[in-house]
């Protein structure tokens, strides 16, 4: 498992090294596979509830945006539902990634919610590939 870790890793970095090359569907499918294999979530019922909860809450998703070494996902309606499947949403990827960073931002008077995720130039790679973001609306 860890080899396995490991080469996930040496592939983001190639990719993210990469001049911003546009990647094959092949190799997408690849990394994606490979990602799969070392995410730790192994309950069925867990793998099933996040993957509710990511076709839910990516449907809320009002804009993304890009930062340096992550990408940040604004739900401007957001309500008491949404907080609660955010928090579910980030303890099962934790889980899945452990070394994924997280920051959940709260706008003050019922304003916006932004999800940040990654921390590096790899995390960020995983982070849009995984999540699906290029199917997302850009921040303008």
């Amino acid at each position: 498992m860890k080899a396995l870790v490991i080469t996930v890793f040496a592939c983001l970095a190639w990719l993210s090294g990469s001049a911003q090359a546009p990647m094959s569907k092949t190799m997408e499918t690849e990394l994606k596979k490979k990602i799969t294999l070392a995410c730790k979530l192994t309950d069925k019922n867990q793998i099933k509830r996040m993957n509710e909860l990511h076709q839910t809450l990516f449907k809320k998703v009002s804009r993304h945006v890009e930062h340096t070494d992550s990408y940040e996902l604004v739900f401007d309606q957001a309500d008491n539902v949404m907080i609660s499947d955010l928090s579910e949403f980030i303890k099962f990827e934790r889980l899945c990634c452990p070394w994924l960073i997280f920051h959940l931002t709260f706008q003050p008077e019922e304003g916006p919610i932004s999800l940040r995720m990654g921390d590096s130039q790899e995390t960020k790679q995983m982070v849009y590939l995984v999540m699906e973001l290029d199917k997302l609306p850009k921040s303008r």
